[in-house]
């Protein structure tokens, strides 16, 4: 089977993933701009991940306001919006990719491989996106707080195929590890490729697939055209 399309993990594999201690800044910011205690509105803003990725919340503002009634505050719609601010311009500094990534992917699409991403995110992700480059170099992107499905559901792969109109045994999926994300490319019938990432100032750094991981693997997105041309020969073989 020949390879025809590439599916990407945003966060840690095409842009830098959440560093803790830059995050924990715009905590601060975040915390201090809605006067609230600085440990639990963190707290209660992490714990909120699951539903914010699964579509529960619109915008991160309606987030934000969800989680100041469970602290028992009443910031006003003014400093939601300063605090949401923080958090957007944190999103959209960390979802700018680096010229080498975009080179890659104008290579794989020189190969003739049509590009995808599949991301668990909350709705700032999407909302930014138009406005990011990487939005131009993908035929397609599924967010999970759109899908309402978060990796590693079989169903958000298979749609990535089917968007990019490929079955998924022609398709790799390229992700550091995050979220079973490996696993569950290979249950959808995908080649999974572990993109290796320092996981040392991450909130999930317990990753037990990728400390196990024996498949293939890329420390930097820009070797992954060589290993797919590869793979390429070995299908071919």
């Amino acid at each position: 089977m020949k390879f025809t399309a590439v599916v990407f993990d945003l966060f840690g594999t095409l842009v830098r993933d959440f560093s803790r201690h830059s995050y924990d800044i715009v905590y601060q910011h975040m915390a201090q701009t809605l006067d609230a205690p600085l440990d639990d509105f963190r707290q209660a803003f992490g714990r909120s991940f699951q539903d914010r990725s699964v579509g529960v919340y619109d915008t991160i503002e309606q987030n934000i306001s969800h989680v100041c009634v469970q602290l028992g505050l009443s910031p006003s719609s003014a400093a939601i919006q300063q605090a949401a601010a923080h958090r957007y311009a944190f999103i959209r500094d960390t979802i700018t990719p680096s010229q080498e990534v975009l080179d890659t992917l104008a290579t794989l699409k020189q190969m003739g491989l049509r590009l995808g991403l599949i991301s668990n995110c909350g709705p700032d992700v999407p909302q930014l996106w138009p406005q990011i480059s990487l939005a131009t170099h993908l035929d397609t992107a599924l967010f999970s707080c759109r899908e309402r499905l978060q990796k590693p559901e079989p169903e958000l792969y298979h749609s990535a195929c089917h968007r990019l109109q490929h079955p998924p045994s022609a398709c790799v999926y390229v992700g550091d590890g995050s979220s079973e994300e490996l696993t569950g490319a290979k249950q959808a019938g995908m080649v999974p490729v572990l993109k290796r990432t320092n996981l040392g100032n991450v909130y999930d750094h317990v990753r037990p697939e990728v400390d196990s991981w024996q498949g293939h693997a890329v420390d930097e997105i820009r070797e992954l055209p060589a290993l797919i041309s590869q793979l390429q020969v070995r299908a071919n073989g």
